[in-house]
């Protein structure tokens, strides 16, 4: 089985007239995306692309909760190939749980995936925020709306951001924010593998035209 992983162009703090940029998300089955909400944010086109055969297919925002920064999006088209979709985390983790971050942060020159092993430092962001993870470990840009995988295979966290306040030190949004967010739209996650390395991430790229500067501190 193919390995895939879930990307979509993320939105960092870029100055070109216009372009495409990278993020990463996951399948939580094989019609339905989730991935951080600025990755899309702002953007007039998104497609998933597969960067196994690839091939673009036209997705679409079907809700999205800017302050947990969270979206979920739709396949407009049926891919070459169905997903492998990993299990979902519906209950929030204890402190010093180890996840494994995975992104593809230069899709389209290197195929090859990053991963980032991470920590959860405290259940909550700096400002009090409970709906994230403060991680020990940083991840690399382009790897927002990525999955952030528990020992056992379960989806558990999505990356968001690095924290400007502590050294080594990243945001997830807790999985508990996922299951929220499409439970509310009468979406249901359907894991069909185990095997995290087997688990479609997927990549989508977006495109738009910056009318200036703009900076963002999500990865």
């Amino acid at each position: 089985m193919k390995q895939l992983i879930v990307i979509i162009l993320a939105f960092v703090a870029m100055t070109f007239a216009e372009g495409f940029h990278n993020g990463t998300g996951f399948f939580i089955n094989s019609e339905y995306i989730v991935t951080a909400y600025h990755v899309v944010e702002d953007y007039d086109y998104n497609c998933y692309y597969d960067i196994q055969n690839d091939s673009c297919y036209k997705v679409h925002i079907v809700d999205y909760d800017k302050d947990r920064d969270i979206v979920l999006l739709k396949l407009d088209e049926e891919p070459v190939e169905m997903p492998r979709v990993c299990r979902i985390a519906h209950t929030e983790l204890p402190i010093g749980e180890k996840l494994t971050s995975y992104g593809y942060p230069e899709p389209f020159l290197d195929h090859d995936l990053t991963v980032i092993p991470m920590n959860i430092r405290v259940q909550y962001r700096y400002d009090g925020d409970y709906s994230y993870y403060r991680m020990t470990g940083t991840l690399q840009l382009g790897m927002s709306g990525g999955p952030n995988f528990t020992t056992d295979g379960r989806i558990g966290g999505v990356s968001k951001s690095i924290s400007t306040m502590e050294r080594n030190t990243s945001n997830l949004i807790k999985s508990t924010e996922v299951i929220r967010l499409i439970r509310r739209n009468g979406v249901r996650e359907y894991p069909n593998t185990k095997n995290v390395k087997k688990c479609v991430i997927s990549i989508v790229n977006s495109k738009k035209v910056f009318k200036s500067a703009h900076t963002e501190w999500g990865v």
